[in-house]
């Protein structure tokens, strides 16, 4: 709401704000609008409850004068970027507890102290927020007050590192042992995971997480370095998803192994002229899903860096849909003649791929594929199909309607 709204709440007895995934603060400024000297007078409000906001920073970003002279409870859950309340002054004479959940049908866990601000500012420092936060963000801000271990943080955003030169703050995944989810964001890093030989210093240390997004990392250049295969913890992996790094040039190491992942989607990395090599591809034996979306420069899925034929082709075990969308530069899926074998897919959707007119020179192999679509035109087919003439076709009829 806007300075004008809050002002004209003078009756509200209880505000309850949950589920808004994008709010990031309560209160704004307008455009051109002074925040001094001006003050929110919510006279009758008992009751204020911030639910699963997990992008809200603040309660206001302004220097208003918040008047609560009723307000007797605070309650917050799962929002795990509000680091403070506002940085004006809070009169709130009658609070008496300020609760903080780890979901709905928790308990409540009271943290009691007179200033709301600073309550909110230390609860990552308070026991019972630490052993009930199950989701966190850590950012240049907080990063250095953070000192314990979090037992049951399962999901950990890692955002807002703007600096110049800044390193991946690798050694604090330390503190959250049931890391299941990694989120990298709105970051200035180049490369994310370090060296192997500093990896190894944190062997047994750092939780083999499952889930890695890599999003808005407009400087990012690496994710792993190349120098190396992925240590045993990265390949846990079950799910990767990487956007909008338009500088990434290489998505892993030529080497690497992924053979418990089971989707990967990449979209709006500009400079990927392919996204693995065959022997990366030889690992994926557990993929369910693939998913590349406006990549303006790939050229090919699978590139085979040794130009010599693969021995025993590669065989995507488990893959049930591909899904290609805006790719401009896409040619084929690989240009070398691999033998590919998809026991499993079902389904392939191609659209916005104007130079892919087959999938490869190589032999296709795929006993359950029932539907290809291409650019809006599809076909289904009860018995195996050969997939190069199918899309060649439908490509055909696409262009003959143009």
């Amino acid at each position: 709401m806007t300075y004008s709204t809050a002002k004209s709440l003078v009756n509200l007895e209880t505000l309850e704000i949950r589920y808004c995934h994008k709010m990031e603060e309560i209160v704004m400024k307008q455009d051109g609008e002074d925040d001094e000297d001006k003050e929110i007078f919510f006279s009758k409000l008992k009751l204020l409850e911030l639910d699963y906001l997990r992008t809200l920073k603040r309660f206001s970003g302004h220097s208003y004068t918040f008047r609560f002279p009723l307000l007797e409870c605070v309650t917050i859950t799962q929002c795990p970027r509000l680091t403070m309340f506002c940085p004006g002054a809070i009169y709130a004479s009658h609070l008496q507890s300020i609760r903080v959940r780890r979901d709905i049908v928790d308990h409540h866990r009271d943290i009691w102290m007179t200033d709301l601000n600073n309550t909110i500012q230390h609860r990552f420092m308070t026991q019972e927020v630490i052993f009930t936060t199950t989701d966190m963000a850590l950012n240049a801000e907080n990063i250095t007050t953070i000192r314990n271990v979090f037992p049951r943080v399962t999901v950990l955003y890692i955002e807002k590192f703007q600096d110049d030169g800044i390193t991946f703050p690798y050694s604090s995944l330390e503190r959250f042992p049931q890391l299941r989810l990694l989120r990298v964001q709105h970051s200035s890093f180049e490369e994310i995971f370090p060296s192997l030989d500093q990896i190894i210093d944190f062997m047994g240390k750092i939780p083999p997480f499952k889930v890695l997004h890599i999003f808005y990392l407009g400087k990012l250049k690496s994710i792993w370095k190349d120098d190396f295969q992925l240590p045993p913890i990265h390949q846990n992996l079950r799910s990767l998803s990487v956007k909008s790094c338009c500088n990434l040039v290489k998505l892993a190491p030529s080497s690497a192994s992924f053979e418990n992942l089971r989707s990967l989607s990449v979209s709006g990395c500009h400079q990927l002229i392919h996204l693995v090599t065959s022997s990366t591809a030889k690992s994926l034996v557990s993929l369910e899903w693939l998913a590349i979306n406006d990549c303006k420069k790939m050229e090919e899925i699978v590139m085979n860096e040794t130009n010599e034929d693969v021995e025993g082709g590669i065989t995507f075990n488990q893959l049930q849909r591909i899904v290609l969308t805006d790719l401009p530069s896409l040619k084929m899926f690989a240009s070398q003649s691999l033998t590919f074998e998809f026991p499993e897919l079902e389904e392939i959707k191609i659209t916005g791929c104007p130079q892919m007119k087959k999938l490869g020179p190589g032999v296709l192999k795929t006993p359950k594929l029932s539907k290809v679509k291409i650019e809006g035109c599809d076909m289904e087919w009860e018995d195996e199909g050969d997939l190069n003439k199918t899309i060649e076709m439908l490509c055909s009829a696409k262009d003959s309607v143009n």
